[in-house]
């Protein structure tokens, strides 16, 4: 069960539309929070909260330089998934 859990908070990264605004804005370069906060037309504290738990999921990679960050993908989003799929059906294979 601590499996299921463990994928259900990886998928939960993709279940807010903000963050797949997120994902797909950061597909081809990076970007730092003042620019998502105006393409997105959000709060600079609310796009820091997405970025936080895309951090923290590890989707995503912070570059700080002085007192910019800018964010990019850690990874390409769509191996991301397949492999995150991928995973979980093997989990859920084993545990039937």
């Amino acid at each position: 069960m601590s499996n299921l859990k463990q994928f259900a908070g990886r998928f939960q990264i993709l279940s807010d539309p903000i963050r797949l605004q997120i994902i797909l804005l950061l597909q081809n370069s990076e970007k730092c929070v003042g620019e998502l906060c105006e393409i997105l037309n959000l709060s600079q504290p609310k796009v820091s909260y997405h970025l936080k738990l895309m951090l923290e999921a590890g989707l995503i990679k912070q570059r700080c330089s002085g007192t910019w960050c800018y964010y990019s993908l850690t990874t390409d989003i769509r191996n991301w998934i397949i492999t995150e799929c991928i995973g979980f059906l093997e989990c859920e294979a084993l545990s039937s």
